[in-house]
């Protein structure tokens, strides 16, 4: 796929969005095309959410999977069995997630896989994110 086909489909993307085109849009566009190896449509949008996001899958996996494990940190009564998580935190990132910051990430990997939020969770995201110095 060349470049010239990939700025085409993020610009359809974008104006489906009801993004418009500024030159801070397009420099951004430009900076994802030169490092982008994507060969096919589904790949290079895959890509480009995940450019725009700022969090790669990697740094998404391994917090989500941090935090779960943090969250029994104390808890000695319930053994976990974190061997349903790794699929679990594949499928949530997978599945379209677009966070831009870590807190984002928290509270819709909360919502989306355990279909809950509350101010106890909310309480318990922000203090892990502290703890871990993460923004």
């Amino acid at each position: 796929m060349n470049d010239i086909t990939k700025r085409a489909l993020i610009h359809g993307v974008d104006q489906k969005n009801g993004i418009l085109g500024t030159t801070e849009r397009e420099q951004q566009i430009t900076a994802f095309i030169k490092q982008d190896e994507s060969t096919a449509p589904l790949e290079l949008l895959k890509a480009w959410l995940q450019f725009q996001s700022g969090i790669s899958e990697k740094e998404k996996r391994d917090t989500i999977v941090k935090y779960e494990m943090w969250l029994f940190r104390g808890d000695t009564t319930l053994k976990p069995d974190f061997s349903e998580l790794p699929p679990m935190v594949d499928r949530f990132i997978n599945g379209g997630d677009v966070s831009k910051s870590y807190y984002e990430l928290l509270v819709n990997w909360e919502k989306r896989t355990y279909n809950t939020f509350s101010d106890l969770k909310d309480e318990h995201i922000k203090e892990f994110l502290a703890k871990f110095k993460l923004s």
